[in-house]
Parts: structure tokens; C-alpha cells; sequence
């Protein structure tokens, strides 16, 4: 549809979603703070963000066939509009001093079933708005700018939270999200190929199964997905687990903030080199290959460091390469998926990505609690080094990392 990656839509899109991403991380810190304050429950606070995590887990295969049979804009423009009335009556009771803990609850459950239906619409629209030879530049801006604004907005939020209030910064992220949904009415969106078919629970159910079907016949879906998520189970748990491993190796909790921002930094910095320079098709094969294959030794070196400066070097450079890697990955990732389906695949695949993140954070806390974090931290980032250099150099991958990157936009 697009001819060149600065197209009128893509740029709509970026914005109204930037404006939007402020307001949903200023209002998660503003919430937080409220619960907190008055609950004083460290626990309820670990509840709303289960909450948001097992919606996604249950819900998208579902939601993904539903999408998939509508038009996403009047989806994109009714969630966000939607969002925006729930976020501006939240705001409106904790002003007149009337708001609970239970409302607090289904508001974030509400949240989260709309964010559910809006993730794989505006992530199959990327696919029809981005050239296909651009598309690691173009996802590359748009991961950046998020990741801009949450390194910059984690950072000063608090900040603002207590100079404007609960209120104010609750009706904000209401305003942010109207905002968001008027600037979607001007995007163009074609029609899928299923667009106007009838909803219903058999069909729903069969897209889900039909999706599950599609990735294990697909010759790169079939290879993409599993190790995907294998690597996502040997790797997601120790991020999570950061904060005990500093515990355990004599460090403050000051330097976890600082460990934490030099994991931001670097993949930061990842994504908008990546942004900024169009790199060949082969130059992008070897920057997934060698990001993911390179980062597994620095985040060892990492674990086993006992001095902070080396430490944070290393984590630096192990971001940085994992992230390249993995942005060339999930570009390739998204070109593979077959066009009929694609938010019923996505929704399966992030279903899946959710609960194997949570499945590897209570393995490796479990384990935690028999080793030392560093060793188990060490072994679980050398196995996925398998699955890793088995998905980068498999002949079918590299082949299709290749030839579809190199076609030309004027194709699609």
C-alpha cells in the first residue's frame, strides 16, 4: 500500500500512539501510587499488573480471529475512544474523592481487554503501511520512540505524579487516549481478506485452531514460532529477576536502577541505529544472526562480574546486540505471517510469549532458591544459545530473512 516509509499514515500513527504511550505509562505510576497510598498492599499492586497479563494470555488467540474479521480502524478508533472515557471517569471520581480500590480493579481489567483487541490491529497495520525492504527501519522508529518515552517518562513521572496529582494525570492519559483515536480516523486502512465475515464462537474457535494449524505447516512460522518461545522461556526470567541478583551480589538498590537504565540505553540505542541506517538485505541476515549468537557470552560475562563498571559494560553491550538481533527477527517474523490470519497467529503467538515469560520467571525464582542467580542465570542463557544458533542458521530461515527483505516496496 505504501510506497515510501515516511507515508501519511505511518506518520499519524506514530504520533497518535507516542501521545498515547505517555499517557498509559504516567497514569500506571499514577495509579500505582494510589493504590499504594492507600491500600499500603505491595501485593494488590502486583495484582493489577497480573491482571492485564493473564487477559493477554487467555484472551488474544480469540480476540486476534475477531480482529481479523473487522475493520481495524473502527477498532483502533473505538478502543481508543472507549479507553479514553474510562480513563476520564476514573479521573473524574478520584477527584471528587470517589474512587476504590474495586473500580481501580475493573478499570485495569477493562483496559486491559480493549488493549487485547487494539495490539494485533495496529501491529498487522504496520504490516500494510511499511514497505516491506523498510520494515526493520520502520519497526525500529516505532519501538524506539516507546522505548524513548518510557526510559525518559520512568524517570520523571514520579516527578509528575506529585506536582499535578492523581487526578490530573489520570484525565491526562484520557485526553491522550481521544487524542489517539482522532488521529486514527485519518489513517488509511485496507481491508483484510476476511473483513466482513460473521463473528461467532465456532468460527472464533476454529480461526484459533486454523492459526495454531498455519504456524506448524508454514515452512518458517514452523521454525520462527517454537524457537521463539523456547528462548523466550530460557531468557525472559532472569529480566524479571534482576533486582534479587543485585541483592545477591552486595549491591544497592541504586545500582539496580542504574543496571536497569543501562539495559534501556542499549537497546535504545539498538533500535534507533537501526532506524536511522537502511541496511542491506545480507547486513540485516547477519544482525539478527550475530546479535542474538554475540549477546549470549556478554550477558554471561554479565552474571559472573562482581565489580558493577565491568558489570554494566558488559549488560550494555548484551543488550545492545540482543535487541539488533531481535529486531531484525521480529520484522522477519511479521513478513512470514500467511495474510488471511495474521492477527489470529499473532494473538496465538503473544498468548503463548506471555505465559511462557511467567512460566520462566517462577522457574528461575525456584531455582534461585537452590543456586546461587548468577549460576543459573549462566546455564539458562548458554542453552537457549541452541535454539538461538539453530533459528539464525537454519537454511529455510536464512533463505527467507534474505529474499524477503529484499523485495521492493512497489510489490506489496
Amino acid at each position: 500500500m505504501a510506497k515510501k516509509l515516511w507515508n501519511k499514515d505511518y506518520i499519524l500513527l506514530l504520533q497518535g500512539n507516542a501521545i498515547s504511550t505517555i499517557g498509559d505509562l504516567m497514569y500506571s505510576v499514577a495509579i500505582g501510587f494510589w493504590v499504594y497510598q492507600k491500600t499500603g498492599s505491595s501485593a494488590l499492586m502486583g495484582v493489577m499488573t497480573s491482571i492485564s497479563m493473564f487477559v493477554t494470555m487467555f484472551l488474544s488467540p480469540f480476540c486476534g480471529s475477531i480482529v481479523d474479521k473487522c475493520n481495524r480502524k473502527w477498532v483502533m478508533v473505538g478502543i481508543d475512544t472507549l479507553q479514553g472515557v474510562l480513563m476520564l471517569t476514573v479521573g473524574v471520581l478520584a477527584y471528587i474523592d470517589a474512587l476504590s480500590v474495586p473500580i481501580v480493579l475493573i478499570a485495569a481489567f477493562l483496559a486491559a481487554f480493549g488493549s487485547v483487541f487494539y495490539s494485533p490491529a495496529i501491529s498487522t497495520l504496520m504490516l500494510d503501511i511499511i514497505p516491506r525492504d523498510d520494515m526493520v527501519r520502520g519497526q525500529s522508529i516505532h519501538s524506539g520512540i516507546s522505548s524513548l518515552i518510557d526510559l525518559v517518562g520512568t524517570a520523571f513521572s514520579g516527578a509528575m505524579v506529585a506536582f499535578f496529582g492523581v487526578p490530573l494525570i489520570v484525565v491526562f492519559n484520557g485526553l491522550s487516549n481521544l487524542y489517539s483515536a482522532a488521529t486514527e480516523l485519518f489513517v488509511r486502512v485496507p481491508r483484510t481478506v476476511q473483513q466482513g465475515n460473521s463473528v461467532t464462537l465456532k468460527g472464533v474457535i476454529c480461526d484459533s485452531v486454523s492459526a495454531a494449524k498455519s504456524i506448524l505447516s508454514d515452512g518458517c512460522m514452523k521454525i520462527f514460532v517454537p524457537c521463539a518461545l523456547i528462548i523466550n522461556l530460557l531468557a525472559a526470567g532472569p529480566l524479571a529477576l534482576i533486582l534479587p541478583f543485585c541483592m545477591e551480589k552486595g549491591f544497592s538498590v541504586d545500582q539496580y536502577g542504574y543496571l536497569i537504565s543501562v539495559f534501556s540505553v542499549a537497546s535504545l540505542s539498538a533500535v534507533l541505529l537501526l532506524g536511522a541506517i537502511k541496511l542491506g538485505h545480507r547486513v540485516r541476515f547477519w544482525v539478527m544472526s550475530l546479535g542474538f549468537s554475540l549477546a549470549i557470552p556478554f550477558f554471561v560475562a554479565a552474571y559472573f562480574s562482581d565489580h558493577f563498571i565491568p558489570m554494566c559494560i558488559f549488560a550494555f553491550i548484551a543488550g545492545f546486540l540482543n535487541c539488533a538481533g531481535n529486531t531484525v527477527f521480529n520484522a522477519s517474523m511479521m513478513l512470514a505471517l500467511p495474510e488471511e490470519n495474521r492477527s489470529a497467529i499473532l494473538g496465538f503467538i503473544r498468548s503463548a510469549s506471555i505465559g511462557g515469560s511467567a512460566l520462566s520467571t517462577v522457574i528461575y525464582g525456584l531455582l534461585g532458591e537452590l543456586l546461587p542467580l548468577y549460576i543459573v542465570f549462566s546455564v539458562g542463557s548458554a542453552i537457549s544459545l541452541i535454539p538461538m544458533i539453530y533459528m539464525c542458521f537454519h537454511p529455510r530461515i536464512k533463505k527467507f530473512v534474505l529474499e524477503n527483505h529484499e523485495e521492493k516496496s512497489e510489490t506489496t
